[in-house]
C-alpha cells in the first residue's frame, strides 16, 4: 500500500470517528435539554401551557393547524389542540391526568411550529381538594365520583355572564370574592355560557349591572358583523382568568357552549367557523379537570337533530381528556333515547312535578339526572322583585330543591340578579343558607348508596337504601308512619329542620312500622326526618 491510498484509508477512518462524534454530541445535546425541559414540574391535574413562537406575518393565525402528540407513564397518548394567543405566541395547554414523566411533539403546516419538543415530570398534587376530573360512578351509576374515587355531591350555581365581570380587572376584584362567598354556602358547581349577548326580556344596557350586552365580544367585529374566523383575544384571556379562578376552588364547571334565546349571532351551522370555535374551546379549556360540556342551553330550540349530533362527536372526537358531556333541556330527543350513547348525563329543567319527573328520568336510562332549572328565587324586594318574568320565594325554590334531591336527582340555583345579564353579586339572598343547610345535611349521609322509594312512608318523599339509610321530606311538617325492613341493629333518629339547619336526636329504632312525630317547636314547615348512622 503506498503512502497516499494509506492516507486516504486514514482519512475515511477520521470523517467516520467524527461523524459519529457529532452525532453523540448531538445526541448529548438533545438529552442535555430534554433533561433541563423534564426538569419542569407541574403537580398532577393542573393545567400548564407550553409556548412556542411562531411567524408574526400570518394573514390569520387562528386558522393556523396546531397540536400536540403528548405521551406519558405506562403508554398514555394524549393529542391535544393548541391555540393562538397573541403577540406570535402559540400555546399547548396541558395537565397530567398521571404522576410520572411526560413529553410532547407539536405539529403544524407553519414549518417554526412544527416538531417542537417539550418534557415536564407531573408530581403529586398537594392540594386536599385535588381529585382529578369528574366522571360518573361505576359503582352507582345515578351519581358522580371524582377520579380518584372521592364521592361528589353537586349542589349548583347558574350564573351565565359570570365572566363579564372584571374584565378589565386582571386581580378579579368582583369574581374572587363572589366565588369565595359562593363556595362557603356549599355551591361546589357552577353553570355559564361560554358567551351570552343580551336577554329579550331587559333588552340593551338598562342599568349599570345590566351586562348584556357584555363590555367584550368573543370575536372581532361585533354581534351584528362578527369576524368569526378571528376571536377577540381580550375577551379570552379574561376568560382564561375566570376558568382559573373556578378551577382553584375546585368548582365544578359546566360550560354551556352554545345558548339558544341569548341574541347570539352563531357561526353558521357546520361551518369551518364554526368547527374552528369548538376546537378553541376544548383547546383552551379541556385540560381544566372542573371542565364539564353542555352543547347548548335551550337545545330544544335547534330542530336539526343530526347537527346536535354531529356536534356532540365532534366534541367527543377532539377532547383529549374526555371531559363530561351533556346537552341541556332536550326532553324529546332523550325522553327517545337519541342521546343515551353519546352523552353523560341528563342536564334538565322541570318547574313542576319535580319529583314524579326526576323518577321517570332515571328510569329511561342509568345516568345522572340533573334538574338545572326548577326556580328563581326573587330579589330583596318579593315576589316583583325580579330580572325574568317569573319568580319564586326563596323557601319555595329549597323545597322544590329537596324534592328534587329526596328523588334521586340533583340541582342547582337560581338567583334572578345573578342568573343572567342583571348581576349584583355583592347581595347575599336567604338561598345562599338554605341550600348550604341542604348541601350540609346530605354530605352527613350515604347518599350515593340511596334510591327513591315509593310507598314506605305514609307522606312525604323517600330516599333509602333499606336497613341501614332513610331519608323523609316532608313539605309540611305532620306525624307519618315509616316502614323499616332489615336493619341488623338499631338505627339513630335525627330530625333536620332544611330552613335553619337545626338538628335533633330522638334516639333509635328498630324494625317494624314505626310514627313518626316531627318537632313541635319547629312549627308547621318543611322538615326532613333521617334514619340511620349519622355517617356514611
Amino acid at each position: 500500500m503506498n503512502n497516499k491510498i494509506l492516507y486516504r484509508h486514514l482519512f475515511r477512518i477520521y470523517k467516520t470517528f467524527l461523524s459519529v462524534a457529532v452525532v453523540f454530541a448531538a445526541c448529548l445535546c438533545g438529552y442535555s435539554k430534554l433533561a433541563v425541559a423534564s426538569e419542569i414540574q407541574v403537580p398532577r391535574w393542573v393545567p400548564h401551557d407550553f409556548e412556542f413562537t411562531g411567524p408574526t406575518a400570518l394573514a390569520n393565525p387562528f386558522q393556523v393547524a396546531f397540536s400536540a402528540d403528548v405521551t406519558g407513564p405506562a403508554g398514555a397518548k394524549l393529542t391535544v389542540p393548541g391555540f393562538y394567543d397573541g403577540n406570535g405566541m402559540w400555546k399547548v395547554r396541558i395537565s397530567a391526568p398521571a404522576e410520572g414523566a411526560w413529553s410532547l411533539v407539536t405539529h403544524s403546516d407553519v414549518a417554526q411550529l412544527d416538531g417542537k419538543r417539550a418534557a415536564f415530570m407531573a408530581v403529586a398534587n398537594p392540594s386536599p381538594g385535588a381529585h382529578g376530573s369528574l366522571r360518573v360512578d361505576p359503582a352507582h351509576s345515578h351519581q358522580f365520583v371524582f377520579e380518584d374515587g372521592t364521592h361528589f355531591l353537586p349542589v349548583g350555581y347558574e350564573c351565565d355572564w359570570l365572566w363579564a365581570l372584571d374584565v378589565n380587572d386582571v386581580g378579579l376584584k368582583t369574581i374572587n370574592p363572589f366565588l369565595d362567598k359562593l363556595v362557603a354556602h356549599g355551591f361546589n358547581f357552577m353553570i355559564l355560557n361560554a358567551y351570552s349577548h343580551d336577554t329579550s326580556w331587559r333588552k340593551g344596557k338598562t342599568a349599570d349591572d345590566d351586562f348584556g350586552p357584555p363590555p367584550l365580544y368573543a370575536w372581532e367585529g361585533t354581534n351584528a358583523q362578527p369576524d368569526f374566523s378571528r376571536f377577540n383575544l381580550a375577551f379570552w384571556q379574561h376568560y382564561d382568568r375566570m376558568i382559573d379562578a373556578l378551577s382553584q376552588r375546585g368548582i365544578w364547571t359546566h360550560v354551556l357552549i352554545k345558548v339558544y334565546n341569548k341574541q347570539v349571532n352563531w357561526p353558521a351551522k357546520g361551518s369551518v367557523e364554526e368547527d374552528q370555535y369548538f376546537r378553541w374551546l376544548i383547546a383552551r379549556y379541556a385540560a381544566y379537570p372542573n371542565i364539564t360540556w353542555d352543547f347548548a342551553k335551550e337545545a330544544q330550540y335547534e330542530k336539526d337533530l343530526d347537527y346536535k349530533l354531529g356536534r356532540l362527536n365532534f366534541v367527543r372526537a377532539n377532547d383529549p381528556y374526555h371531559r363530561l358531556l351533556t346537552v341541556h333541556d332536550d326532553s324529546e330527543a332523550y325522553d327517545h333515547g337519541v342521546f343515551d350513547k353519546l352523552v353523560d348525563y341528563r342536564s334538565d329543567q322541570q318547574h313542576k312535578h319535580w319529583r314524579e319527573s326526576m323518577l321517570a328520568h332515571l328510569g329511561q336510562h342509568a345516568w345522572p339526572v340533573i334538574n338545572t332549572e326548577f326556580g328563581y328565587e326573587h330579589g330583596p324586594g318579593g315576589l316583583k322583585d325580579r330580572t325574568y318574568n317569573v319568580a319564586q320565594s326563596p323557601e319555595e325554590v329549597v323545597r322544590r330543591a329537596w324534592e328534587v334531591y329526596v328523588a334521586g336527582g340533583l340541582g342547582a340555583y337560581y338567583y334572578t340578579y345573578t342568573a343572567w345579564d342583571v348581576l349584583r353579586p355583592e347581595v347575599t339572598p336567604p338561598g345562599y343558607a338554605y341550600f348550604k343547610h341542604l348541601r350540609d345535611f346530605f354530605e352527613t349521609t350515604a347518599y350515593w348508596r340511596m334510591h327513591p322509594m315509593d310507598g314506605i312512608s305514609s307522606l312525604g318523599s323517600t330516599l333509602a337504601e333499606p336497613g341501614r339509610e332513610y331519608v323523609v321530606f316532608l313539605g309540611e311538617a305532620a306525624p307519618f308512619t315509616l316502614k323499616i325492613e332489615g336493619a341488623r341493629k338499631p338505627l339513630v333518629v335525627e330530625w333536620y329542620q332544611p330552613l335553619t339547619g337545626a338538628l335533633k336526636n330522638t334516639g333509635v329504632v328498630e324494625n317494624g312500622s314505626v310514627t313518626f312525630t316531627p318537632p313541635t317547636e319547629w312549627g308547621a314547615g318543611p322538615v326532613v326526618l333521617h334514619v340511620g348512622s349519622a355517617k356514611p
